[in-house]
């Protein structure tokens, strides 16, 4: 089932459950709105065409946004005589979710009550992000070791600094092989080539 409603001076083609964007409507996201200018109305092989509404025809919808649209620029020009004149414009629009279409007479569903969801208790953690998954990886052998009780001894652990420290003061230190420099680029010759006979 679909109709065709006038919003605004423009004419728009709606179906039950799809969004619409139409000139500014007045009302808050959330509110419902009610549009009586249907001019034509169709259920399968049924059309009513109105002149130049349907009479008691209508659709209900609820507001999901009011916004604007992107920005156009206005310019406005008249050659040889240094005349222009720069604008721009936004226009407003509202976002219209189509709940029902309804003909003379008819009345509208009724709302299905919200259920407030229960968390399912069997859910899996979020994984961590790419950048946490090394401190998380830790983080698990850490509590392994701490289970299991295997402590390193601090006598390991003091020998292993030493050994790192070790081979950073080493490193920075100057090679003891002297390498050659590094060979010079050839210089560019700047104007032009000449011919080589």
């Amino acid at each position: 089932m679909y109709a065709v409603i006038r919003s605004g001076g423009k004419q728009y083609r709606v179906e039950e459950g799809r969004s619409v964007k139409l000139d500014r409507l007045a009302g808050e996201p959330g509110e419902t709105v009610e549009l009586k200018d249907v001019l034509l109305l169709a259920d399968g092989d049924d059309v009513s065409v109105g002149a130049p509404i349907v009479e008691g025809a209508r659709v209900l919808g609820t507001i999901a946004e009011q916004g604007r649209t992107d920005k156009i620029i206005v310019f406005r020009y008249k050659a040889k005589t240094r005349s222009r004149k720069k604008t721009g414009h936004r226009q407003h629009f509202t976002r219209v979710v189509v709940e029902d279409i309804l003909a003379a007479g008819q009345q509208p569903k009724p709302k299905k009550a919200l259920e407030p969801e229960a968390p399912a208790a069997t859910e899996e953690p979020p994984k961590p992000r790419r950048g946490r998954r090394r401190a998380a990886a830790v983080e698990e052998t850490a509590e392994a070791t701490a289970e299991a009780g295997t402590i390193t001894a601090p006598e390991e652990s003091a020998e292993a600094t030493q050994a790192s420290e070790s081979d950073l003061s080493t490193a920075g230190e100057a090679p003891s092989v002297a390498e050659p420099p590094p060979a010079e680029k050839p210089k560019r010759r700047l104007g032009r080539r000449k011919k080589e006979e």
